[in-house]
């Protein structure tokens, strides 16, 4: 695949007509990139809350789950959206749990400042409706992630573990397409079915549909915390990125980053729980700090500190870094509470003091 196509279908899913604010911090941020070789932070990606009508087997969400604990409110949102920004933050993307089902949506996207980001929701598809679809577009929202894990529905429906619910995603996407909201899937792909005809046939449906597929790959958190028996092996790896190669439909996430191609934690994407705790990624469950307590560029240079996440790594850590995984993540394997703190599981740097 070309990169000028690459580059046109994700000009295509981030540009919007509406937005032209947006298209101005898009060509800054390309700009910084490209010619300065400076990439910013790129995407931040909020945990809003871990209710979900499904009962997916690899969940990790509810891991981090503290009963009590104080939440991020709105303003909160606003202010983290605003300091995120001036990183040079372009999207805000939300997740659960199940987002639809969260009542506050509305008000943090907005908090966000749509006219000014490319706003995307992370969503199983199940619960989408024209009403529920008419609210989002109203809200600002560009890109629908649905999660689609086999185009076999009895497939989908035993990992996602409710009956039915193949039929209804199926149905969701077909009316998001319909309303003219951009879509992309995730796919959860493992050494058991990464060559699946169920695998296989979703590759087929995204190349019809015209839209971008993700592979998501495994990770021993969550449900699946510390069980390897799914993890992709070389030779799985070898046939995505083929796959990747041949399709420009076909993505990982470290074709999606500003800068070098590899792994975007901390230089380019953040995620936060709703307690306020930033983590590098969704899978990574160790916090640099938390943003009730201090400024977001203050966490993210801390990040920035540590080795694995200053430069674009070439393996996913949390999946396909075995020494990592064994070294540092497997620290938060039966954590009594996560996410753990980063000076709990890396060893101090030249001129910290452990703590």
């Amino acid at each position: 695949m070309s990169k000028l196509k690459e580059f046109l279908l994700n000009a295509r899913y981030a540009f919007n007509p509406r937005k032209p604010f947006l298209f101005g911090r898009l060509v800054g941020a390309v700009a910084r990139t490209y010619v300065f070789g400076r990439p910013p932070l790129r995407y931040v990606d909020f945990s809003l809350d871990f209710a979900c009508n499904l009962r997916c087997q690899h969940c990790f969400a509810t891991a981090l789950q503290q009963p009590g604990r104080r939440r991020m409110t709105v303003a909160d949102y606003a202010r983290v959206a605003r300091e995120c920004m001036s990183l040079g933050a372009v999207n805000f993307s939300f997740q659960g749990g199940e987002p639809l089902l969260f009542r506050e949506l509305g008000d943090i996207i907005t908090a966000c400042q749509p006219p000014r980001n490319v706003i995307s929701v992370t969503t199983n598809g199940t619960l989408l409706t024209p009403e529920r679809i008419a609210n989002l577009k109203r809200f600002g929202v560009d890109i629908l992630t649905i999660s689609l894990d086999s185009a076999i529905a009895e497939e989908h429906d035993r990992f996602r573990g409710v009956s039915g619910s193949f039929e209804k995603t199926m149905a969701g996407i077909r009316l998001a397409l319909k309303e003219g909201l951009r879509v992309t899937l995730g796919t959860v792909v493992t050494r058991q079915t990464v060559r699946s005809e169920g695998i296989t046939a979703l590759i087929r449906l995204a190349q019809d549909l015209k839209v971008l597929l993700y592979f998501i790959l495994p990770v021993p958190a969550g449900r699946w915390s510390s069980h390897r028996q799914m993890l992709l092996t070389p030779e799985d790896l070898t046939y995505l990125d083929e796959w990747t190669r041949r399709s420009r439909y076909l993505r990982t996430d470290f074709q999606a980053n500003f800068g070098g191609h590899g792994c975007g934690a901390v230089k380019e994407i953040l995620y936060l729980t709703p307690y306020g705790d930033v983590l590098p990624c969704p899978f990574l469950h160790i916090t640099f700090g938390n943003v009730l307590e201090e400024p977001v560029n203050v966490i993210r240079d801390r990040a920035l500190q540590n080795p694995y996440f200053a430069v674009y790594h070439q393996k996913c850590l949390a999946s396909t870094d075995e020494e990592f995984i064994e070294e540092y993540l497997s620290k938060t394997f039966g954590a009594d509470k996560l996410p753990l703190r980063w000076d709990c599981v890396f060893p101090p740097q030249e001129g910290e003091k452990a703590k």
